[in-house]
């Protein structure tokens, strides 16, 4: 795979596609119940730029930035944009099930519990408002 996505003979539009298809499809299985912190954002950020580098051959030690590297790819970052479009389906996906049930009644938070000691954890809804 390394050889195919850094080979100088096929197109960058190619090579693309296929780490879309690949790489990034094995990386957001499941994505839709993940609850995302900001380390979390930033290191599938930093992955994703990872990989446009290797694509290019840019070398770690060379200072280029970020957005000339997107700028040279002709995109921005669209992991975590697609990440957040597919949370925002599957939400639209639950409000359109029947009005009581449990997963519908869990994400709204229906269900009274008693309270663990401490900071709350961040929910998932308040994670996609974010």
């Amino acid at each position: 795979m390394k050889k195919f996505l850094c080979s100088r003979d096929i197109y960058i539009y190619l090579r693309t596609r296929m780490l879309r298809c690949y790489v990034f499809s094995i990386l957001l299985y499941g994505m839709e119940a993940w609850t995302l912190k900001k380390i979390n954002i930033k290191n599938i950020e930093t992955f994703e730029m990872w990989c446009y580098r290797r694509m290019w051959k840019i070398p770690w030690t060379e200072r280029v930035t970020n957005q000339d590297v997107l700028l040279k790819m002709g995109k921005e970052c669209e992991v975590i944009k697609t990440i957040q479009t597919k949370k925002l389906e599957y939400m639209g996906h639950i409000m359109k099930g029947k009005k009581y049930s449990l997963l519908r009644l869990i994400i709204q938070q229906k269900i009274s519990r008693k309270r663990n000691v401490g900071r709350r954890r961040i929910s998932w809804l308040r994670n996609l408002r974010e």
